[in-house]
């Protein structure tokens, strides 16, 4: 059991008059003199030295002398050392009835000891009021206040109290003991930094009990939490939940009796070896039939976990409400391993406390699921009107969303968070103003259409088919509305600070069509717009990046609607809507990884969509449609390697596409459909036929052209030209027309910049400038410009390194980064500046080792992060720096532990570091430990040989490099070509 947390953080500020001072500073002296001699002061000669504090003085200098035998041995020296025990040898400590074992915990509120009770022979925890505040009443009286708060409290999730007693001046209280840990300690570990066990520490006895207690918590947080490496998954976060659940359930169950905790936070949350959650610390509460403790402007409680009545001073505002906040703040911790409110100092919190939101958990941990998302949001609300009355609705809340079943809590409506928005972006340009405006309006009233057409719906059913009608339409007037938000969401994202508010808008109408799902379900009028709006839920969904969720709406969507058609075989829209709904499907499995399901629900659309096409010769939508997912397949294909049927379908979607423009020949939606068709065919043809690639992109850089040069505004149009442009590049640099691939990258960046310029807050349009900079500079390098490819990697550079740092989760950017760099190195290298080049590298392999260690699964970071340790190593030998290579090397060799090819490939990079280092030594270059790095190197070559060997490696191609002509004749090809046998030649 723990007492108190980080006294840097606690605010408990007794006003110490003078008198108490010189009290305190008399019996600091006194105390020294007793731990340094172990005998007591002459307590008469104090009392004659300072006569107006005599009496005083043997009050005290009593209780001190309890408090040093006790505690002898038990507290660690320093203040910075950890709990220390008792060794065998030690003579027991005792309070009272108590014999004390060890300290546990330290606060300003008290000291715990784990004691035994030696009348009922049981384990007990001590806590014991410190010697500086047995000076302050008023402390006094709180810790009285502890003791009977939390006596009166008897519920399966607060600690109980045994036993309240004073010894020779020592005030003290017994409560059960909790084998485990705090959530302090759990939320310390589940980051992976928690405070390491103390090395001063060496008696046989305190190592085994500190091995002990680490093995508590490890069994706490196992119990707790279904595993300690997941916090980014659903499961994580449903335990989270079920600790909350019980936290709140016993704060409840204090409310009821008139106790505020007033300091609830993860220190005074403790978890048993069992998982289960006890409230523990009620030294700052309130009993409402008593609040003489606290003077008016007080500021109690922990700073990051003090709700804004608290952090203001305004006790009389304090209530339940209080402290379902600070358990907000606990679930949200919990939830991201970070605290709602990060700042460098108590004022720069408690500022945020009053006015700064936190920061959405989802952006920080996506796998926290949208409703207990929202239940945290809610609890941390500014205002406690907005916050959960009670305790006891935050649990119901908790347990709702553990059933599944839909939460009372909902996010502030949009016009509530553009309101925000808008005051922190009040110096926005006027356009944004005016644009926020226009939407904050029709959000508001959308939301009174839906809400007047649900009732008026209900109301005309009742009256008549004709009101029915009517009503009908209003309804249909708010889907429409509704519906429209994904498209305005799109337009957000090109506003200067408006991303967050453009998540805010697909939050908004998510929680739209879920709402709308709920109550939908069961209603056989609504059957078809519920399987719509599973649908249009997954889209956003996927916009939102709950891929989960996505998946799980299409396939609801789809049940729905084969019971919809079964029902109404004759309804050509429902089968047309359920294509649709396959194709969603089949772009989401295709994104996850799930190629074959792809496929099937591709081929399922396709069928559909090509019945429905045959059935009506000439129709538009059906034909577009059709397009659409034959686009979609032949991309799939591509990338699948199926390049024969790739060319088919993406063929397909050209002819559909250009039968649809010969009626309609205008249509820039379908000219632009075109051009991505042809885009996507250039794509698949790579490889296979470079000249008919470069037509095909040709085509479609043509269509869009006269798309961009018609339509301005389409920032769309123009993105899809600059990604042309690029791939155009990449094919002339393919087929060696270097010159003219530097002219297309230069048009893609042209074109790039003035979206970047435009649009500077849509992060894709950033990254690829800095994709398309990094291309003209890989083309540059090939002409020998160094110096312009040097200039085009940096200004690549610059970009991916701000985005890595304005999105440091997003592993992409820092691999990015990583990647530019190792080749602007590359290409100082190439102009004869090995040694210049050779920081630039280091720098390449800090940011791709970032990424590759966040993510160590994709195979792509481990690739690039080889590759950049085999180019510094290329430049290290460049420059001299042989033994140095040989070391680089090896840190590349760790990267493939099992893969005998690339284990080859090292063995034959160390073999050229050797021959190196001999040809120096014959030059006569020798350095002093010149020959104990030859040794090595040779000796690591051998062992990363016998390495690939035993991966697999046949060794053929190897033992005929040149690298190798000093092992030539050395047994160990003997002995790797066949890898059973012992390499030291034993039998």
């Amino acid at each position: 059991m723990t007492a108190g947390g980080n006294e840097d953080e606690t605010i408990v500020s007794p006003q110490i008059e003078a008198h108490s001072e010189r009290l305190a500073t008399i019996l600091d002296q006194y105390m020294s003199e007793l731990e340094s001699t172990g005998l007591p002061p002459d307590v008469e000669r104090l009392a004659a030295e300072y006569p107006d504090l005599a009496d005083e003085l043997r009050s005290y200098a009593d209780s001190l002398q309890v408090l040093h035998q006790m505690t002898t041995n038990l507290r660690p020296a320093a203040a910075t050392r950890p709990d220390e025990v008792m060794t065998g040898g030690q003579r027991p400590k005792r309070l009272g009835d108590y014999e004390i074992i060890r300290e546990v915990g330290r606060g300003g509120m008290g000291v715990v000891y784990e004691a035994r009770q030696l009348s009922l022979n049981r384990q007990v925890a001590l806590k014991v009021l410190p010697f500086a505040a047995m000076l302050d009443e008023r402390q006094i009286a709180r810790f009285r206040t502890e003791a009977q708060a939390a006596a009166q409290l008897h519920h399966p999730n607060i600690v109980p109290v045994h036993a309240v007693g004073q010894e020779r001046g020592v005030h003290y209280f017994a409560m059960q003991f909790i084998a485990g840990q705090s959530l302090e300690h759990a939320i310390d570990d589940l980051r992976g930094y928690a405070t390491p066990s103390d090395p001063t520490i060496s008696h046989s006895h305190a190592a085994a009990v500190m091995k002990a207690a680490e093995r508590e918590r490890e069994t706490a947080i196992d119990s707790a939490f279904s595993t300690r490496v997941s916090t980014h998954s659903r499961t994580y976060c449903h335990s989270v939940a079920r600790l909350m659940l019980q936290a709140a359930d016993a704060l409840d169950h204090a409310h009821q009796l008139g106790v505020i905790h007033r300091d609830v936070k993860p220190s005074n949350l403790l978890l048993d070896r069992n998982g289960k959650l006890w409230i523990t610390d009620f030294g700052l509460a309130r009993i409402q039939s008593d609040s003489g403790v606290t003077i008016s402007g007080d500021i109690v409680g922990t700073i990051r976990y003090m709700s804004p009545e608290q952090a203001a001073g305004n006790s009389a505002f304090v209530d339940c409400r209080t402290d379902v906040y600070a358990l907000g703040a606990t679930l949200y911790e919990l939830l991201t391993l970070r605290p709602a409110h990060v700042g460098s100092g108590r004022q720069e919190i408690l500022q945020q406390i009053e006015s700064v939101e936190p920061v959405s958990p989802r952006s920080l941990n996506p796998a926290v699921p949208y409703d207990l998302e929202t239940i945290a949001l809610r609890a941390l609300a500014k205002s406690r009107d907005e916050r959960y009355p009670t305790a006891k609705s935050l649990a119901d809340d908790l347990r709702r969303f553990l059933n599944g079943e839909p939460t009372e809590a909902r996010r502030p409506t949009l016009t509530d968070r553009a309101a925000k928005w808008a005051l922190r972006h009040r110096r926005s340009v006027a356009l944004a103003a005016t644009f926020l405006v226009v939407l904050t309006c029709v959000s508001a009233t959308s939301a009174l259409m839906i809400a007047q057409g649900e009732r008026r719906t209900k109301e005309a059913l009742a009256a008549s088919e004709a009101n029915r009608q009517r009503a009908e339409e209003h309804y249909q007037q708010a889907r429409q509305v509704v519906d429209r938000f994904g498209t305005v969401a799109n337009d957000l994202a090109r506003l200067p600070g408006g991303e967050p508010l453009r998540r805010d808008l697909l939050n908004d109408t998510l929680e739209y069509y879920r709402q709308f799902i709920a109550r939908a379900n069961g209603d056989a009028l609504l059957a078809s717009d519920m399987a719509g709006a599973y649908n249009k839920a997954a889209v956003i969904a996927e916009a939102l990046g709950e891929r989960d969720d996505a998946l799980q709406f299409c396939r609801q969507s789809l049940a729905l609607f084969d019971q919809l058609i079964a029902a109404a075989p004759e309804d050509e829209s429902l089968r047309a809507r359920q294509a649709n709904t396959y194709n969603s499907l089949g772009l989401l499995l295709a994104a996850i990884g799930e190629s074959q399901e792809a496929l099937d629900s591709y081929a399922k659309a396709v069928a559909l969509q090509q019945a429905i096409a045959d059935r009506e010769p000439g129709a538009d939508a059906p034909e577009q449609a059709l397009a659409e997912t034959y686009s979609n397949l032949g991309l799939l294909q591509g990338q699948l390697g199926e390049k024969p049927a790739a060319r088919k379908s993406l063929s397909a979607t050209i002819r559909l596409l250009g039968q649809l423009l010969e009626a309609k020949p205008n249509d820039v939606d379908l000219r632009h459909d075109l051009a991505i068709g042809f885009n996507n065919l250039s794509f698949v043809e790579r490889g296979d036929d470079w000249s008919h690639s470069e037509a095909s992109c040709r085509n479609a850089i043509a269509l869009l052209d006269k798309l961009v040069a018609e339509n301005d505004s389409r920032d769309a149009f123009r993105s899809d030209l600059a990604l042309c442009q690029n791939n155009l590049g990449a094919i002339l640099g393919h087929r060696k027309d270097w010159e003219q691939a530097c002219v297309s990258y230069r048009k893609a960046i042209d074109l790039q910049r003035q979206l970047a310029r435009k649009s500077g807050a849509v992060v894709l349009y950033r990254r690829d400038l800095a994709v398309f900079l990094n291309n003209l500079g890989q083309a540059q390098q090939e002409l020998q410009d160094f110096s312009g490819a040097i200039e085009s990697f940096a200004a690549s550079e610059e970009i991916a390194l701000q985005l890595a740092q304005d999105y440091p989760r997003e592993l992409t950017f820092r691999s990015l980064a990583g990647a530019v760099l190792n080749n602007r190195a590359m290409a100082i290298e190439s102009s004869g500046r090995a040694e210049e080049s050779l920081p630039v590298y280091q720098t390449s392999i800090k940011h791709q080792q970032i990424a590759f260690d966040a993510a160590p699964q994709i195979a792509e970071y481990r690739e690039f992060l080889s590759k950049h340790f085999f180019n510094y190593a290329r430049a290290l030998r460049a420059a001299g720096r042989l033994q140095d290579a040989a070391d680089v090397t090896l840190r590349r060799r760790q990267l493939w532990p099992k893969d005998g090819e690339h284990l080859g490939k090292v063995a034959s990079e160390l073999a050229e570091t050797a021959t190196l280092l001999r040809e120096m030594d014959a030059g006569g270059e020798r350095t002093p430990d010149e020959p104990e790095s030859l040794a090595a190197v040779e000796t690591a070559t051998v062992e990363t040989l016998r390495q690939a060997a035993e991966q697999g490696n046949d060794l053929a191609a190897l033992k005929n490099e040149a690298a190798f002509a000093f092992l030539h004749d050395h047994p160990i090809w003997v002995k790797l070509e066949t890898p059973r046998q012992p390499l030291d030649g034993s039998p």
